[in-house]
């Protein structure tokens, strides 16, 4: 009579196995490998490195998808300076990242891509952003251009035309983009509490925020102060839809027209612009080639290290 062999898989301990699972990092095949028998089952909440791609996240509300919400709370953000009525806000999505999360007891190192970008860019404008948090923005380095090769220069006397205000409203666009991204995380990360290391882009690569060790024990800690911080606003003013972005420095270096030689390309109308906070007059956060050389790579960190030693003008802009 035939002897069925042992499934040498079974002979392998559980930490080989969750180092396996960390190394897929990706929900929905994990979510799959529990199907798979009652160890798996046990074993993939516990893995420590995820990866979470928000396709299709369908709400229970009328409202649609969980990205269509997350647009509209940055939208609201922009009517919200533009205009000082406010606007009613939407109820919050059933299936959002946090739910989807909380079948994993362990996580320490999770990134989150979300289906596209937020900004609505004028034709032939193209931005990137990368936006450092703890309970508040830490830093945020915005690289941009117009169009490729034909140069763009920028009048800096003060009347706010050629293209300078464009610059200015990407900058805001960009801040109101990653605190919307911010206040997303904010229920996770306090329900995550090992939480090592979070980050959240898109799949186009517009924009992403990153919070390290450090900053997420900082977004903890001050829940109760951001308590009594509402507390204190008018509940007409309050803005639930985003973290509040607090007074920054802005530090914008142009070039009408960039070349790159190391990709051979000619980028018209560069623009780096380095968003930092300010407190009692003073510029919080880290240096400035330390933030630009890590927030880009490729064609778009080339042009911002290249643009770090053309002239500076500095900006400020007070909290919104």
């Amino acid at each position: 009579m035939h002897q069925m062999s042992e499934d040498s898989f079974d002979r392998l301990p559980d930490p080989l196995i969750l180092v396996i699972f960390n190394s897929v990092a990706d929900i929905k095949t994990l979510i799959r490998c529990r199907a798979v028998s009652k160890r798996f089952n046990s074993l993939v909440p516990q893995a420590e490195t995820l990866v979470l791609k928000v396709d299709r996240v369908i709400s229970t509300d009328s409202d649609g998808s969980f990205f269509l919400s997350f647009l509209k709370s940055i939208f609201r953000s922009l009517h919200h300076i533009i205009s000082p009525k406010s606007l009613p806000i939407q109820p919050r999505p059933h299936n959002s990242p946090t739910q989807i999360l909380r079948g994993f007891d362990r996580i320490r190192n999770l990134e989150i891509e979300l289906p596209g970008g937020d900004l609505c860019l004028e034709k032939g404008a193209v931005l990137k952003w990368k936006a450092e948090f703890g309970k508040r923005l830490k830093s945020c380095v915005i690289m941009g251009y117009r169009g490729l090769g034909e140069g763009e220069e920028l009048d800096f006397g003060g009347d706010m035309d050629g293209g300078l205000k464009v610059r200015v409203v990407w900058t805001i666009s960009a801040l109101i983009a990653a605190s919307a991204r911010h206040y997303l995380l904010k229920e996770l990360i306090r329900e995550h509490r090992e939480l090592e290391r979070l980050v959240l882009r898109d799949r186009d690569g517009e924009g992403t925020v990153v919070m390290d060790r450090e900053a997420l024990r900082e977004c903890r800690d001050g829940e109760g102060e951001e308590e009594q911080e509402e507390e204190a606003v008018e509940p007409g003013e309050r803005d639930k839809s985003r973290t509040k972005v607090p007074a920054v420095q802005m530090r914008m270096r142009h070039e009408p027209l960039l070349e790159l030689e190391g990709c051979g390309v000619r980028m018209g109308g560069a623009t780096l612009v380095v968003v930092t906070p300010i407190k009692d007059g003073r510029k919080m956060g880290t240096e400035e080639p330390g933030l630009v050389c890590d927030a880009f790579e490729g064609m778009f960190g080339e042009a911002a290290r290249t643009l770090l030693k053309t002239r500076t003008y500095l900006l400020e802009m007070n909290s919104f």
